[in-house]
């Protein structure tokens, strides 16, 4: 090989190896710039990412919060082993208690139209061993009977209430108003019981399963100022057995004006009483039921009787 020609091919080698160094260093720029591009782009996307989470966090925050509020407000019925259907919740007392429930005004409003009401006036026995003469009547209706109950002249005085005890989701009710007239004043025990104790489930669908109610409020429309005994006594529902030979865990003494209100799955019983006073005792009790859409047809519309032999809670 002559020198020129050696030369040239040094020339050229040369020649390709800066261009290779070139491209390395242009491939090693452009790489860099591409990290830094990017490092870049990953810095804002992460800034958009928490700038977007933060949405999204306070989206599931709201979701979890109108969750909460839906399943409150829900009501999970269920059937016992012993067959009866309950629809209370953990978080519903047994028992409350409300003192002048109504104003003055209103309450004296109440009294007179449930002392002088003629369906009140029915002579009849309530356990005669126990009670002496009874009269009352009692309204039984679900949510489409409620706009008839409210028609009816003869009741319009017992609707605010109605509207204001009304619990949430509930669409069958009851609504005794029942007048008791003592027994002899020597006859009373004091250990014993006016009424035995109980579940209410009267809302009157025929099935062989027991419906039992959801709440149950008792509004003390009059009380003799003598009378004694005559407590309403509560028992938390267990495990579904009748209560024996236990204390009750709480106890209601009448009042007139007082609004005693339950769970609808608490045993209960009225312990018997006595007065010397002609005043009459009455009592206004409101059930109220959460039926499901499969039974919920069976359900009365709006029906209206008069009674005596009544079991209630006075």
């Amino acid at each position: 090989m002559t020198m020129q020609a050696s030369f040239r091919r040094r020339a050229i080698i040369s020649l390709n190896a800066t261009a290779i160094t070139r491209d390395e260093e242009k491939a090693s720029s452009s790489g860099r710039r591409k990290e830094d591009h990017d490092s870049q782009s990953k810095q804002k996307f992460s800034r958009n990412d928490a700038s977007n989470s933060r949405p999204r966090a306070l989206f599931c925050v709201l979701a979890l919060v109108i969750a909460a509020s839906v399943l409150g407000s829900y009501v999970h019925d269920r059937m016992t082993a012993t067959g009866r259907w309950l629809t209370t919740t953990s978080d519903q007392p047994l028992v409350t208690r409300s003192d002048d429930f109504l104003s003055d005004e209103e309450f004296e409003s109440l009294r007179k139209c449930a002392l002088e009401h003629p369906k009140l006036h029915v002579a009849g026995e309530l356990n005669g061993e126990t009670f002496g003469k009874t009269r009352g009547f009692v309204l039984k209706f679900n949510e489409d009977g409620v706009e008839r109950f409210r028609s009816k002249k003869e009741y319009a005085c017992f609707v605010d209430v109605f509207d204001r005890l009304r619990a949430p989701l509930t669409n069958a009710f009851v609504m005794n108003v029942l007048l008791c007239e003592l027994q002899d004043y020597s006859a009373y025990d004091a250990n014993g019981m006016a009424v035995g104790l109980h579940l209410d489930d009267t809302v009157g669908i025929f099935s062989k399963h027991e419906f039992v109610a959801h709440q149950v409020s008792v509004l003390y429309v009059s009380v003799p100022e003598d009378m004694e005994g005559g407590q309403l006594e509560l028992f938390p529902y267990g495990n579904g057995s009748t209560p024996e030979n236990v204390e009750p865990t709480e106890a209601v003494e009448p009042k007139e004006n007082l609004m005693a209100t339950f769970r609808g799955d608490a045993f209960h019983r009225v312990r018997a009483y006595r007065t010397r006073s002609k005043r009459e005792r009455v009592s206004l009790v409101l059930e109220q039921y959460h039926i499901g859409d499969n039974h919920y047809p069976k359900t009365i519309t709006f029906s209206e009787s008069l009674k005596s032999n009544m079991t209630m809670d006075v």
